[in-house]
């Protein structure tokens, strides 16, 4: 834009400054250009001694409808009067732009007036006023509004019908949104990727696959919509299929595709699948913007490989609020809880404001590390300081931090004084704590109020159901399955699952469908045997069978993520690291136990808890195959 000033200084200099001839790209180009500048444009307009027409002001409406500007709308209402004062009368095009303007900024009671314009000036058998008027009412959620506009329609095109689409989307009423699809005469990529997009949105994951199976001609957009679905909704494992089904057509992912694939790798802890990735993004030479390189730094992180992050965090030359937030949390993640605070404190010093996914993730390692005056210093500066307001999430964290630290009746006496209602992920994190620090009385009472409160959840059984178990109370125990055997509750199973060769292994417990089943149990022996000499004694009090205490170290020993490592040790080389995933968080026996294999056979383990298991369980319950139909 300084460049065209300079030239379009040259011009005046050299008087000739106004002709239309050189009026018209100057306009255009200030308005419309990605870089130009819209205020230059209104001045070059409303300045001019001689009469613009209505193409100019036209582009100059268009323009203000593409910018950001709080002011928009009013601009183009005066430069409306402005037209009315040179006797120009505005043609379909510039209510065309207005509706757009409108839209974009939710004037409803302008854009009503427009309307008024429209019928009055006989504009609305116009099609692409038609279709800016059936956008512009089903951004400002006048769905009726806009299936009028459409009924009344003297002609239409694939962009009238998915405007309509588009509303009825917007407003979550997927089923209209179904039939006006099933309605179309034709219908283009826009047409399938916009429902497609609603039904993702939507949570019905398996409508949305038979849409996109059904499509005669897909593009990048379409793949993008169906990737980020998947993995948006829990489905990473679906997510990397398809892109690997993408690539198999020789089809080059776009950035939205290419930031969903890491962030499916890092739900699964796919460490190759997203090296790969990072590899062809350097390949091809794909400019690493703050959200590319955040999705990177969050991948390498939860695949356990900090060092890799943070290269690409210190390498990154867009370095703003996302970036910040993955390797703060990233560090967290891992255990690195001082460089964490560092780097949040290093963001501040860089002059980006802190928001609330920031202070989540600070609070996050201010618990791991158990230091709970920090916690509430970055808790009351975040409240004070940046004057944001704490969520559920935050308050989470904060019970979590007085958890971890054993402060239970802190905790208790901090949920009771928070402003906003305590939802049931807060009590559930202080039942964990009761759980860790064996309160069993508090447990009790807080379990009790869980599964009452919350009577769906699985999780909340098998906590309290431990604390019973760790306290010998097996009475207890024994009601608490009959309960869930009478309110048809189904504990999500333990799985763990380590990436081979770019293909993904899963285990359960007591898992023996593996063809090297034989093996994996044999090297896991092999592993006990020798922990054993450093103290491993197996950890069966959370056993609540009536068995022997033989039989309990059996069933701990054929945990699902112990499998998932043996199976590593067979099939990896010597000295790699092995990353597992779980969909649950591991038991205090398997913590134990890796963490001296590790310590023994001088082996990287890393543990990567990501819940896409609950997830599926839980989307399937909701969203039934047939649920729209």
């Amino acid at each position: 834009m300084a460049e065209f000033k300079q030239t379009h200084a040259c011009l005046i200099v050299n008087g000739l400054p106004y002709p239309q001839p050189s009026l018209r790209p100057v306009i255009s180009f200030s308005a419309l250009h990605p870089t130009g500048d819209i205020d230059y444009a209104l001045l070059l307009l409303l300045r001019t001694p001689i009469k613009p027409t209505i193409f100019l002001f036209n582009t100059v409406i268009r323009g203000l409808a593409r910018s950001v500007r709080s002011d928009a709308v009013s601009n183009s209402v005066a430069l409306l009067r402005r037209m009315g004062d040179l006797d120009l009368s505005p043609n379909n095009f510039t209510y065309t732009f207005l509706f757009q303007c409108c839209a974009k900024f939710v004037g409803f009671d302008l854009g009503s007036q427009f309307h008024g314009g429209v019928i009055k000036r006989c504009f609305h058998a116009d099609l692409c006023v038609c279709n800016s008027m059936i956008q512009f009412y089903s951004v400002c959620g006048k769905l009726d509004d806009a299936k009028e506009v459409f009924d009344e329609c003297t002609q239409r095109d694939v962009v009238t019908w998915n405007s309509l689409i588009s509303g009825y989307l917007r407003s979550g009423d997927t089923l209209e949104a179904l039939g006006v699809f099933e309605k179309m005469p034709e219908r283009n990529e826009v047409s399938w990727n916009s429902l497609i997009g609603g039904l993702v949105r939507a949570g019905y994951l398996d409508e949305a696959r038979r849409l996109f199976d059904g499509m005669t001609k897909r593009n990048v957009v379409s793949w993008a919509v169906m990737i980020s679905g998947y993995c948006q909704n829990g489905y990473a494992r679906e997510a990397l299929a398809l892109f690997r089904e993408m690539q198999s057509l020789d089809l080059k992912p776009n950035f939205a595709v290419l930031v969903s694939v890491l962030s499916a790798c890092a739900q699964l802890g796919a460490f190759d699948h997203g090296s790969w990735v990072h590899s062809y993004i350097k390949k091809n030479g794909i400019k690493m913007d703050s959200i590319l390189s955040a999705a990177l730094i969050d991948m390498y992180a939860k695949c356990g490989n900090i060092s890799l992050a943070m290269q690409v965090f210190d390498s990154s030359e867009e370095k703003n609020i996302s970036t910040y937030t993955a390797a703060i949390s990233g560090l967290a993640y891992n255990g690195y809880n001082e460089e964490s605070i560092r780097i949040f404190e290093k963001m501040k010093s860089a002059r980006i404001t802190p928001d609330h996914i920031s202070y989540l993730a600070v609070l996050c390692s201010c618990s791991h590390m158990g230091s709970v005056e920090k916690g509430f210093h970055y808790f009351n500066s975040m409240v004070e300081v940046h004057g944001i307001k704490p969520e559920l999430d935050h308050y989470t964290c904060m019970v979590d931090l007085l958890g971890r630290a054993g402060l239970l009746e802190e905790a208790e006496r901090f949920i009771n004084t928070i402003p906003i209602t305590p939802d049931n992920v807060i009590w559930g994190a202080l039942l964990s704590a009761c759980r860790t620090h064996s309160n069993a009385e508090m447990g009790q009472r807080v379990g009790n109020y869980l599964i009452e409160s919350d009577p769906g959840h699985d999780g909340r059984y098998v906590l309290l159901s431990n604390i019973y178990a760790v306290s010998s109370k097996g009475d207890c125990v024994e009601e608490i399955q009959r309960t869930m055997r009478r309110r048809r509750i189904k504990r999500v199973p333990g799985c763990s699952s380590i990436e081979v060769d770019g293909i993904v292994h899963e285990f359960v417990a007591g898992d023996r469908s593996h063809d090297k089943t034989g093996e994996i149990y044999s090297v896991w022996e092999e592993m006990v045997t020798e922990i054993k000499k450093l103290g491993y004694a197996p950890e069966t009090k959370g056993v609540v069978f009536d068995v022997e205490e033989e039989e309990k170290e059996t069933v701990v020993g054929c945990h699902s993520e112990k499998l998932a490592v043996a199976f590593g040790f067979i099939s990896k080389e010597p000295g790699s690291v092995l990353r597992i995933v779980k969909n649950i968080r591991i038991c205090s026996d398997c913590h134990s136990a890796i963490k001296l294999v590790s310590k023994v056979f001088k082996r990287k383990i890393v543990e990567v808890y990501t819940d896409y298991v609950k997830a599926r369980n839980l989307l399937l319950k909701k969203k039934s195959r047939n649920a729209l139909y």
